[in-house]
């Protein structure tokens, strides 16, 4: 009984030296526990948020030049003539 005892306490001892159970399950549960994942996904919608933003920006400021000059055009014809 005693050498059973001690077997089965040494199994015990040696099992709890193993890796843990998340280690073994991947990124996918480990990310969903502490939340990384909805970090992440965040953080990419902002960043391509602020991206569309840019080059909308962008294109707003080339049109506003466009008209601008168009209409500096038109006034530098008239006051020639």
């Amino acid at each position: 009984m005693l050498k059973k005892f001690f077997v089965f306490f040494l199994l015990l001892l040696l099992a709890n030296c193993a890796s843990p159970g998340s280690a073994l399950l991947g990124p996918v549960f480990t990310g969903a526990t502490t939340k990384s994942l909805a970090s992440a996904s965040v953080s990419y919608t902002t960043n391509h948020m602020v991206r569309q933003a840019h080059s909308s920006l962008k294109q707003y400021k080339e049109n506003t030049r466009k008209v601008a000059k168009k209409i500096t055009d038109e006034f530098k014809i008239h006051l020639s003539n």
